[in-house]
């Protein structure tokens, strides 16, 4: 009993002192924010189909704040094929670094959409009724992104992953738009 007593005593011992005692791995930081692109979608036949993107410009928002006496060595931001470096000198020391990501349309996979913007034939946007005009798709593509943080004995990698939106707005079709102006 006191051989058990004591053994469950000296694991809990090294489970608190390895806990404690542990560096702060996590203290290095990486904030990743972008907008969510609008395209524009012509009215289409009703039922599920598969919708093309355009090229999409994503306007992000990052932050990278370095601990333990490190300081930000660079960021990697990948969308697709798409990639960007940025290094320490063009980083914003306070506040958020802000840069423009184009993605080629050949880089994107069709979307799967139903029921939105659709209309039968001889029939007008308008006619639709209460269909929404603008409908959020979330996370259609994800944007991973990296930070090295580097001090003088030292080095850390941080990593991110964000699910990237995109908007659909229907919108009318040109004769729907001539006949609305009659």
């Amino acid at each position: 009993m006191f051989w058990t007593t004591s053994h469950c005593l000296g694991v809990i011992i090294f489970i608190v002192a390895a806990t404690t005692s542990a560096p702060a791995a996590a203290s290095d930081s990486l904030a990743v924010s972008a907008n969510a692109p609008a395209v524009s979608v012509k009215p289409r036949s009703p039922g599920r189909s598969f919708m093309e993107l355009p090229t999409l410009a994503f306007e992000f928002k990052i932050r990278a704040n370095c601990a333990g006496g490190r300081q930000p060595k660079s960021v990697f931001l990948n969308v697709a094929d798409t990639r960007r470096s940025l290094t320490a000198d063009q980083l914003e020391r306070d506040g958020a670094t802000e840069l423009t990501l184009e993605v080629p349309a050949d880089q994107l996979a069709p979307i799967a959409v139903e029921g939105f913007c659709t209309v039968t034939s001889g029939e007008s946007v308008e006619a639709v009724g209460d269909a929404p005009t603008v409908l959020n798709v979330f996370s259609a593509l994800s944007a991973q992104a990296s930070l090295l943080c580097e001090g003088a004995n030292d080095q850390a990698m941080t990593y991110v992953s964000r699910g990237l939106d995109v908007s659909l707005v229907c919108e009318p079709a040109a004769e729907d738009m001539e006949s609305a102006s009659e």
